[in-house]
């Protein structure tokens, strides 16, 4: 309802740019009450969307919302799909037990994004004149631990069915943001690695 309110109001006034924080989870199978894997990796903005939870499926309905909002007035949407974002005082804690082994399994496949680059993008998000609505991942190029994608998600996950497409580097991220660099000018610039020794325990 926020959201709608939000939007609502935005379109009332004539606001000319609308920046909806959605979320990662939006595909559904992070969440899945009934277990599912995504059709292949990394996921990006064409991924099918078949959420389960409330959660995933209210990110989804905000998204709609601004597909609406576009054609009904002349208001242009970013919807944002930021991975796990982390700050200083959350890498040691919650990435620091995943650079140490890679067997320590979290929903989205090893995939995190830095809190200032998540700002980076939004302030683009804001700044751009793309028409109508855009949906962009942000997230961090590399794994969490640089653990090798492939290897770590079938060996791990036990994941039989998913496609590997191309990628950049053996320890790519599970999360593609092809779109929001080619789009929106966005490319991250912070890693773990500026955060965690190669044990998970943070720089001085």
């Amino acid at each position: 309802m926020s959201t709608f309110n939000l939007l609502e109001a935005s379109v009332a006034g004539g606001v000319g740019r609308f920046v909806h924080f959605s979320s990662e989870t939006v595909p559904g199978f992070i969440f899945a009450h009934r277990p599912f894997e995504p059709d292949y990796l990394p996921i990006d903005e064409e991924h099918p969307v078949r959420p389960q939870d409330a959660y995933a499926t209210a990110k989804w309905f905000g998204e709609l919302l601004c597909d609406r909002a576009v054609e009904r007035s002349d208001i242009r949407c970013t919807s944002i799909h930021p991975s796990w974002v982390q700050d200083e005082a959350s890498y040691e804690r919650n990435l620091g037990p995943i650079v140490r082994d890679p067997s320590v399994l979290i929903e989205n496949y090893c995939s995190y994004v830095d809190v200032y680059d998540l700002c980076d993008a939004v302030v683009l998000a804001i700044e751009t004149d793309l028409p109508g609505h855009e949906v962009f991942y942000i997230a961090s190029p590399d794994t969490i631990g640089g653990h090798p994608l492939v290897e770590t998600v079938t060996t791990y996950y036990g994941a039989k069915s998913i496609e590997f497409r191309p990628l950049d580097r053996e320890d790519a991220s599970a999360i593609s943001t092809a779109k929001a660099e080619r789009m929106l000018g966005w490319k991250p610039s912070r890693s773990w690695r500026d955060y965690l020794d190669g044990e998970g325990r943070s720089l001085t």
